[in-house]
């Protein structure tokens, strides 16, 4: 197994892994410590069937439920399938990480591309280290101790529109109500590597807790402002069967919606938790 690094912050390509056939537990040791150490891991031309998927996913921790909103694969339902084109384009193309709406946010998810557009459709990573890193100490120590207040955010357009009978603001009322709200520290710690980071997404932290609409729209803005940095950020090009792996933890991603009215199908595995971190080997 070879490992190459994308950027000084961010990504790293992993080569010589054969996913035709089951991999050692030292090979899952090494490619989660690859994972700890550049937070998105990428995987090209893999070929993996939906069996080795989900059995890829399963070494890492415990697999998320089926997921209330997006379809998912045929006779898989721990897979999500994300395809989009013209007539179902996606909406995802926000700086976000999965689901800090809920009250334990996923350790990480496992992408592969099925069926990629012949140009656009990129995704990209951001480092939530790197722009903690960054903050001024001022503003560091500013920031300690203030919480924000994560909802459905951005998923918000996907239910406050009428369907068939269903008016907007009871789709709306209902989907708030199944995902509820988190309320976490802006300046968090990773649980493996102890390191600091900014705990901040655009696209699902509606507001600052103990501040003023005006006064958190403020923050939210400098915040979402700061954290879109590219010294952060690694840009992924998509190749069909390429498959990416990263630490939902500590990472924002935004996928480019710019491939329209081209088709793209992706599937993803969420994890929920990092069985390594729970029995302490790291």
């Amino acid at each position: 197994m070879e490992i190459q690094q994308c950027t000084p912050v961010i990504g790293a390509e992993i080569s010589g892994v054969d996913f035709s056939r089951p991999l050692s537990a030292e090979t899952h040791d090494a490619i989660y410590q690859a994972l700890i150490d550049h937070l998105v891991i990428f995987f090209r031309d893999t070929e993996i069937a939906p069996e080795a998927h989900m059995d890829f996913a399963g070494q890492f921790g415990q697999l998320d439920e089926p997921h209330v909103h997006y379809p998912h694969v045929d006779g898989f339902d721990r897979i999500v399938r994300l395809e989009n084109n013209a007539d179902n384009p996606p909406d995802t193309n926000s700086w976000h990480t999965d689901l800090t709406f809920k009250q334990h946010r996923p350790f990480a998810s496992v992408l592969i591309a099925r069926e990629i557009p012949p140009v656009g459709g990129d995704t990209l990573w951001s480092s939530c280290y790197a722009a903690y890193d960054r903050l001024p100490e001022g503003m560091k120590n500013d920031l300690e101790g203030i919480d924000a207040i994560h909802d459905l955010g951005d998923f918000r357009n996907d239910f406050a529109g009428t369907k068939g009978n269903e008016p907007g603001e009871v789709r709306l009322n209902q989907a708030v109500s199944r995902f509820g709200h988190s309320v976490q520290p802006l300046i968090s710690t990773h649980p493996v590597t102890g390191r600091k980071f900014l705990n901040f997404n655009e696209s699902f932290v509606t507001h600052i807790a103990g501040m003023t609409t005006n006064e958190s729209n403020a923050l939210k803005t400098m915040l979402a402002n700061h954290m879109n940095k590219p010294e952060d950020q690694v840009r992924w090009r998509w190749r069909a069967n390429d498959m990416v792996m990263w630490d939902n933890r500590v990472t924002m991603h935004y996928a480019v919606a710019d491939y329209m009215p081209h088709y793209r199908l992706m599937n993803r595995i969420t994890v929920v938790n990092d069985r390594r971190e729970q029995a302490g080997v790291h």
